[in-house]
């Protein structure tokens, strides 16, 4: 019984250090721009460890800050999946998703991701081309036709991010982990 209060004391304690340290955040998630994987309403747990240790990959799904980033507000956080990463060659034709002359296939709960523009466009583009700049990610909402993302803003400063998105612990419905 005190070997369990024990180890109950000391996760509670390395929780509240990492949260300290900012390495550990609770994010509520506002928009439906990555649905299904982070709906609007979605409590989530992010962690910010795994990026101290290695770069974000292709597929992640993290928080970033938005401070520098022309055309969005200052001072806010958004929930973005990585599918491009410094250097990459990317195309976004027909709705795929290429990198480096090869298909990318990113996937949610839901199966695979299409990226669509939205129809509010007065043109949408249908084929993006771009290289993404070293130390900077090129980032895309899992529900393309509600997500303002890098096709509109440009590419995402290594900088501006925060960490992973974990799990969702609210609402009941949704518990798990981030996909």
């Amino acid at each position: 019984m005190i070997g369990l209060g024990v180890v109950v004391t000391v996760l509670f304690v390395a929780l509240l250090v990492l949260r300290i340290c900012g390495l550990v955040m609770l994010f509520d998630v506002p928009t439906g721009g990555m649905s299904p994987a982070m709906s609007p309403g979605d409590h989530a747990i992010m962690q910010g460890i795994s990026y101290v240790a290695r770069e974000p990959h292709r597929g992640d799904v993290f928080v970033f800050k938005t401070d520098g980033i022309p055309s969005l507000p200052s001072g806010q956080f958004f929930v973005m999946r990585v599918a491009g990463e410094p250097g990459d060659q990317l195309r976004i034709s027909d709705g795929q998703l290429y990198a480096n002359s090869q298909r990318v296939t990113l996937s949610n709960a839901a199966g695979a991701i299409t990226y669509v523009p939205p129809q509010s466009l007065d043109k949408p583009t249908r084929q993006i081309e771009v290289t993404v700049p070293p130390a900077h990610y090129f980032v895309l909402g899992d529900n393309s036709t509600n997500s303002l993302d890098s096709r509109y803003w440009g590419s995402l400063p290594r900088n501006n991010i925060i960490g992973r998105m974990e799990f969702c612990y609210w609402p009941p419905r949704r518990v798990g982990w981030v996909k």
